[in-house]
């Protein structure tokens, strides 16, 4: 069984906003921020991500929740680790 990686995770939640299945990517985006919390760009991409899929899905409150804490990871982001990759 392979480990599930941020990139793996992205993907999947690329593929299905190509299926228009909004609440499937988010779920998949929401994977993704845990597995990239740890690197910055990972941890805002994941949060943009879900931003674009509730925001097709009609979930206005999952948008603005993931508004808010994008902007607050993107400014109070104090234990930044390098990126492993």
């Amino acid at each position: 069984m392979s480990e599930e990686t941020y990139e793996n995770a992205m993907s999947e939640a690329r593929a299905a906003m190509e299926r228009r299945n909004w609440a499937e990517a988010y779920r998949h985006f929401g994977r993704a921020h845990d597995l990239g919390h740890d690197v910055l760009a990972d941890h805002l991409a994941a949060h943009r991500g879900m931003i674009r899929a509730a925001w097709r899905g009609g979930r206005v409150d999952r948008v603005l929740r993931n508004v808010v804490l994008l902007i607050g990871g993107a400014l109070f982001d104090r234990d930044a680790k390098p990126a492993s990759r």
